[in-house]
């Protein structure tokens, strides 16, 4: 009897219990859930840098079970080479995890940007829960395009891939290239500062890209902007050739000074001079058509390669008969007198007589593949590159130069 009483008690127990668990029971969530993503740090890179943003990812609500997220940029499908993303955990009963997006280092070479890009995350799927996942707001990353950087174009990187196949790798120097530059200049120049020898030093950097003269033929790259590391010293020589040479060029009052000058000042202005003589014209040398060969030289002089000084850079017929590098020069007080003298050809005259501005009206002397000076200054032009360095050395001069500048130029890849 005690026994029956104990297996109906169990039974009865048995059966509240079950029926209370079965009343107590807690429903599934089914309803959407929100995902918030708080950034850690920035949220730009310049395209070619490295950099990991970092960001909480936090839900509203939490599951006893882990939900793995994976998030995708709008675009970036476009732009598969800017930017990768982890997954993300998001463990049972925790409502956080992190996601890290990842941008990593490539050569200037690789760039594909021409403007900055704004990338929008999305949920690109999930799993863990059935529920509806949706971003609390819009998050966006910023990878902006590199500054004075031109993408190479399609064609243009099939091109440098030929010539990696042909043993010649020129990628690593498209870019901005770290520069120094020593000038040791000539002495017994015409007038201060060019009668006494200086040694010279420049650092900073060079801009160089694939020219558009180049072909499956002929590996060519183009230094648009600060050729050689020159520009500071060039527009240096060309400024102490011109309005800073009190000595035979710049006094308007001195009857002894060139009339050419003195009119084209006039035609130029005051506050165009006045402009100019505080060096608030921007100065830039180019120079196009540098050759990569196998074995690690560069071509960058011959015959007929420049303009000689003196010539008439109004002349669009004008050829190059000088070899020497040819500096090309970008200087807008030249372009504003040459437009000025459209028509107007009293001041063509006085252009062409000795009152020009173009920068090359006064640099540019003699060759540099011979030894034109006799002063033992001349060096024969020489170059070699390799992966991590690339080298010049060659001669300029100018109108009251002495004899030859002995130009070196170092680049270095950038770190």
């Amino acid at each position: 009897m005690r026994i029956l009483k104990s297996l109906l008690f169990v039974l009865i127990a048995s059966t509240l219990l079950t029926s209370c668990n079965e009343d107590d029971a807690i429903p599934v969530f089914t309803g959407d859930v929100s995902v918030t993503l708080i950034n850690k740090g920035s949220t730009e890179v310049v395209e070619g840098d490295a950099a990991t943003f970092t960001y909480d990812v936090v839900l509203n609500k939490t599951f006893n079970q882990d939900i793995i997220i994976n998030f995708d940029l709008d675009k970036l499908i476009a732009y598969p080479s800017l930017l990768s993303i982890n997954s993300v955990t998001i463990p049972k009963n925790t409502a956080k995890g992190i996601l890290t997006v990842n941008a990593t280092k490539k050569t200037d070479a690789e760039n594909v940007l021409k403007d900055n890009l704004n990338l929008t995350f999305m949920i690109k799927d999930y799993e863990g829960i059935t529920n509806k996942l949706y971003l609390a707001d819009d998050y966006v990353v910023t990878v902006k395009a590199e500054e004075g950087i031109t993408p190479l174009t399609p064609e243009q990187q099939k091109l440098i891939k030929h010539y990696q196949s042909q043993g010649i790798d020129i990628s690593m120097w498209i870019g901005k290239i770290p520069v120094k530059v020593e000038v040791v200049t000539a002495p017994n120049g015409g007038f201060a500062p060019f009668e006494t020898s200086q040694t010279l030093t420049y650092s900073g950097v060079t801009y160089i890209t694939l020219s558009e003269h180049a072909t499956k033929d002929k590996p060519l790259l183009v230094m648009s902007q600060n050729a050689f590391g020159l520009s500071e010293y060039l527009q240096y020589v060309f400024r102490n050739e011109t309005i800073l040479n009190t000595t035979d060029w710049y006094g308007q009052t001195d009857p002894n000074f060139p009339p050419a000058v003195k009119e084209v000042l006039k035609a130029l202005g005051d506050q165009r001079v006045e402009k100019w003589k505080n060096k608030e014209y921007t100065f830039n040398v180019k120079v196009d058509n540098l050759e990569f060969k196998a074995g690690g030289v560069v071509k960058f002089v011959d015959e007929n390669n420049t303009y000689e000084i003196g010539s008439d850079f109004l002349d669009p017929d004008l050829t190059k008969t000088l070899a020497a590098v040819d500096f090309q020069y970008e200087f807008p007080l030249w372009d504003e007198l040459a437009e000025l003298s459209k028509g107007n050809a009293p001041l063509k005259e006085h252009i062409i007589t000795g009152g020009s501005v173009h920068p090359n009206f006064y640099i540019g002397y003699s060759t540099i593949i011979a030894d034109d000076w006799y002063e033992g200054d001349w060096v024969a032009p020489t170059s070699s590159y390799n992966e991590t360095e690339m080298n010049f050395k060659f001669n300029t001069d100018h109108e009251n130069s002495g004899s030859y500048d002995i130009v070196t130029v170092n680049f270095t890849l950038p770190k």
